[in-house]
């Protein structure tokens, strides 16, 4: 099984370009990969804190109509974060988070049974940095390593980073923790505006012993970075809608196919061919791309990726 670990939360995104109107979506960047592979048909477990209010029943039951398992999952009184979106397209986010269910997430309990069938284990953005959560994830992590793959997605929003070099002392932890890692161009400047990936990235990657990096650039493609090769992903040409939740699917669908080839695990990812990755992180840009064609993180079903054609100039 994989575990998604972290915030839960109602997106308010506009319905139309000038912002005159918005609408409720569920959200969330690690809910956002979970629910991407759950549509793909993979075993995956949601954790965190989910309120009882009407926005969290809504959030489980979209989990459940998604094919996500909500076994682990705590329920609370208290409210659930909500994030604005300002536009579609490069979009600015305002999150209201002040005493909401996840990030007051305070502790855990998995069974030695749930911890035995972890394959891998994902967090991401803002769950990271908003305590006392972000604490509690931090100790599952630390946990969860001894017997399975780690997975950080730092997703990065600025404006919830009270001290960014004490975020950058915690993203070095992470470092040291994650056995993979994706992480936008945005990310990358946040934490090292003066360098090139090229330079850093395989610093961390020999440094740290982490498995492999992807390195997202939008329209520009992404960048696998291995300690034994580098690979550059075109991304699919296609009439953009927004892209909101683009970088989870990404997530979800690079997860689902090497967790559908059963080389979800340290020695098969170690030995992969760029011939394999290729075929990884392409099947991943198409469902980022179909995504981008809809309102809202809205992935893929596997028919629908195996289908994808992109637009031609």
């Amino acid at each position: 099984m994989i575990l998604c670990s972290g915030e839960n939360l109602i997106d308010i995104i506009p319905t139309t370009n000038s912002t005159d109107y918005y609408k409720a979506c569920v959200g969330g960047s690690p809910l956002n990969t979970a629910i991407g592979l759950g549509i793909l048909k993979n075993s995956v477990y949601f954790f965190s804190r989910i309120s009882n209010d009407f926005f969290g029943e809504k959030i489980i039951n979209f989990l459940h109509k998604n094919n996500v398992k909500t076994s682990l999952v705590q329920r609370s009184g208290d409210p659930t974060t909500i994030g604005f979106i300002s536009k579609k397209k490069n979009p600015d986010f305002s999150f209201y988070v002040n005493k909401t269910a996840d990030r007051n997430l305070k502790k855990y309990n998995f069974s030695k049974s749930i911890k035995n069938k972890i394959i891998l284990a994902h967090f991401s953005s803002i769950s990271l940095v908003l305590k006392p959560g972000s604490e509690t994830y931090f100790k599952i992590m630390k946990d969860l390593k001894k017997d399975s793959l780690i997975s950080i997605d730092p997703n990065i929003r600025p404006s919830l980073i009270k001290n960014k070099n004490n975020f950058k002392k915690r993203f070095n932890h992470f470092l040291k923790i994650t056995d993979l890692m994706k992480l936008s161009e945005e990310d990358f400047r946040y934490i090292d505006n003066k360098n090139k990936p090229d330079k850093i990235i395989p610093k961390w990657i020999n440094k740290n012993k982490i498995i492999f990096i992807i390195y997202t650039m939008g329209k520009n493609g992404s960048v696998l970075y291995t300690n034994k090769f580098k690979i550059n992903i075109k991304a699919y040409k296609v009439k953009e809608l927004d892209t909101v939740g683009a970088g989870d699917i990404y997530q979800a669908g690079m997860l689902s196919y090497l967790n559908k080839k059963g080389i979800l695990n340290k020695n098969d990812l170690n030995n992969m061919s760029k011939e394999d990755w290729m075929n990884c992180l392409n099947f991943a840009s198409k469902a980022a791309a179909i995504n981008c064609m809809r309102e809202g993180c809205n992935p893929p079903t596997l028919n629908e990726i195996n289908n994808f054609k992109e637009i031609q100039k």
